[in-house]
């Protein structure tokens, strides 16, 4: 079959490798589309070292089932990023997506820029919508697992530090879902603030953030910096929630957030649960994505470099 292999910073193509072979019990999924995240693009630009030398990248994908448990035959379903062994104490208290011997889709195990990719059938949701709805499924995911580690509390105000397509996700998650008041801090010049323009009650650029104004802070701009502009940014015992995973180490003033006694939630991806919430959100229209190019799997690096263009929310692949 054929498939993206990174080998490095800005080394990807596409390969002739095997068709892989579900191991017993797992499931042979046909990709119909994967979305370029912000981990992959770390991985591309070197930001972040691969995990896995050479590596088949992507997690945000939909697919069609066809091998596996017979009543997933033929069924579209998106997939959790880990697949855990169920046995240790991390899976038994529920903790799976920390099990230490866990795989990870596309970070440490090959993942879904391929034509087929493998799980197990306790990974796999079904998604009745289409797959341009379908890769939004896990980063959607990752943003509810934030609000169910930590609520947020009633009538909070809430900026939302970055405009990329998790800004996007979570701004809707936060106006729609939650109704809470929500101020964007975008960089200066960023093109894509004015599309927020309607869909937040402010856009606040990053000179311009006040300190110690808002109840609680989402950082998902991918950069590494941002945190610090976080902690400038809540108020005392505010709850900053981090998602970024840029894969680089953040300068952070820890002074300032102990005086203020800010909470800092890190989470990383969605559970069984999130999974079928965003699906709900995604299906009924409550959460409306952007995807704005599609390339072929030929044109893999192509679609690299278009998705780290400033412009676009999301970019995806399709086999």
């Amino acid at each position: 079959m054929k498939a993206a292999l990174m080998r490095g910073p800005w080394a990807i193509d596409v390969v002739d490798v095997e068709e892989p072979k579900p191991p017993p019990g797992w499931a042979l999924v046909r990709v119909e589309l994967a979305g370029i995240c912000g981990t992959d693009k770390a991985f591309y630009t070197g930001s972040y070292k691969l995990l896995k030398t050479p590596l088949v990248p992507g997690h945000e994908a939909v697919g069609v089932v066809v091998e596996g448990p017979e009543g997933l035959v033929g069924a579209r379903v998106v997939p959790e990023i880990n697949f855990p062994c169920w046995s240790c104490e991390y899976c038994k208290a529920g903790l799976y997506t920390h099990c230490p011997s866990k795989k990870t889709l596309g970070i440490d195990f090959d993942g879904t820029m391929a034509e087929y990719f493998v799980a197990p059938p306790s990974a796999l949701h079904l998604f009745p919508g289409s797959p341009e709805r379908g890769v939004f499924v896990e980063p959607l995911a990752a943003v509810l697992r934030a609000l169910s580690a930590r609520p947020l509390v009633p009538g909070a105000r809430v900026a939302v530090i970055g405009t990329g397509n998790v800004a996007w996700l979570t701004v809707q998650v936060l106006r729609n879902a939650c109704g809470v008041e929500v101020h964007l801090v975008a960089r200066e010049g960023s093109v894509k603030a004015r599309r927020y323009e309607g869909l937040v009650d402010r856009v606040v650029y990053v000179s311009e953030v006040p300190a110690s104004r808002y109840e609680a802070v989402f950082e998902v701009s991918g950069d590494s910096a941002s945190l610090d502009l976080a902690i400038k940014a809540a108020k005392p015992r505010g709850v900053i929630y981090l998602k970024s995973t840029p894969g680089s180490l953040a300068l952070v003033n820890t002074t300032l957030a102990v005086v203020k006694e800010v909470e800092i939630v890190c989470t990383r991806c969605g559970t069984s649960r999130e999974f079928q919430t965003a699906i709900e959100l995604l299906t009924s229209g409550v959460i409306t994505p952007i995807l704005d190019k599609t390339y072929s799997l030929a044109e893999v690096k192509k679609a690299f470099d278009e998705a780290l263009r400033p412009e676009y929310f999301k970019v995806a692949i399709r086999p």
